[in-house]
Formats: structure tokens, sequence, C-alpha cells
């Protein structure tokens, strides 16, 4: 996934040094297959193919480098969701930008506002909470475990069932790429498999 970048230093700008969307339908005409979308970031862009080839769920996309605090964020999602409103499900992660923002407070209180926004936007579709995935880097790891903490929280207070693709992506080292964050394709499976089981019930 080296064509999604990854901020590795922490800036205290709300914009990255380079900022990108990427979003996918898969299979537009096909509306009684089981669909999911997925709003994330780049590890949510390399789970979606392996995904939707295991047969069960379409995977439909919006990988992003925005942080929970951009102010365009929201407007992106509702454009891009009004295209297809057919879903089984709706996940959502975002841990792996913004780090300009402080993790017990300003990411608690930003990603709190954005699942609000989340429900309402997506009201009637069940609504996931998706557990950001390991990273190498050791002090930028116990930054992604306060964000999950705090995740964690805001799916507590709203009901939300959380999909932990955190302890799915740090069970095996072999699952992490080169660059110690995006994985390999092993490692993208196995998130794949454990948001189908982890949906199922929906599909």
């Amino acid at each position: 996934m080296s064509e999604l970048t990854y901020e590795y230093t922490d800036l205290r700008s709300r914009l990255e040094t380079f900022e990108w969307d990427n979003t996918w339908i898969e299979h537009s005409e096909n509306e009684n297959a089981a669909r999911l979308l997925h709003i994330g970031d780049s590890i949510s862009v390399g789970t979606r193919g392996i995904g939707t080839g295991m047969g069960k769920v379409l995977f439909d996309n919006f990988g992003t480098s925005r942080a929970v605090d951009n102010p365009y964020f929201k407007g992106a999602i509702h454009n891009f969701a009004a295209q297809l409103t057919k879903r089984n499900a709706v996940i959502f992660n975002n841990g792996l930008h913004g780090w300009h923002l402080d993790d017990e407070t300003e990411y608690a209180e930003y990603y709190e506002d954005m699942v609000k926004f989340l429900i309402e936007e997506f009201k009637g579709i069940p609504l996931y909470i998706v557990l950001t995935t390991h990273v190498r880097d050791e002090e930028r790891d116990l930054r992604v475990k306060k964000r999950n903490e705090a995740a964690t929280a805001v799916a507590n207070k709203y009901g939300l069932e959380i999909i932990d693709l955190y302890s799915a992506s740090a069970s095996d080292p072999n699952f992490l790429s080169g660059d110690g964050v995006h994985l390999t394709a092993d490692g993208y499976k196995a998130l794949a498999e454990t948001i189908i089981e982890s949906i199922s019930k929906n599909i």
C-alpha cells in the first residue's frame, strides 16, 4: 500500500503532508448482495479486495488520510454514501491519522462527535466500531492503544459492537509488512475474516 501515505512524524497541523481519499463501490449494479461500508484508512483499502473475494459480503470502502477533526470529513462521507443506500453494516475506524491530536482528550472528543454523525447518517443500519490495527513502532503503538481505549469507551456509551482488528493484526508478527504499518496478504486476510465473523448476523 505504498501509494497511500502514512505520517511517521507528529505534525501539529490538521493536514498531513499528503492528503488522500480512496473510495470504492463493489459491483454497484448488484442490489441484492450483502454489502458493508468500511470507513477507514489504508488498512481498509488493503482489506477490501480480499474481503470481497471471500464471497460472503461486498466490501465497499471509504479510505482516507483525514483525521477525525477534519472539517470536510463528514461532508465527504455523506456525498460518497448517498450514491448507494442499501447496506447491511457500516464499520468505522480512524486511528492511524491525526497525530496532532492528544489521544485522551482531543482525539476522544472528535472521535465521539464523528460517531454521533455516523449514527445519524446511517440511521437504521448497524454501525460497528473497529479498533485500529497494531503498528511496529512501540511509541506509536502505545498511542494506538490509547485511541482504541477511547473508541471502546464511545462504543460502550452508544451501545455499539466492536470489531477488534488490533488483536487480529497483532496475533502474528508476520502479519506486518516491512514498513511496520501496513499488512501482508495473510494479515489482510485475517482482518477480513475477523470483520466477516463480527458482522455475520447482519449478512
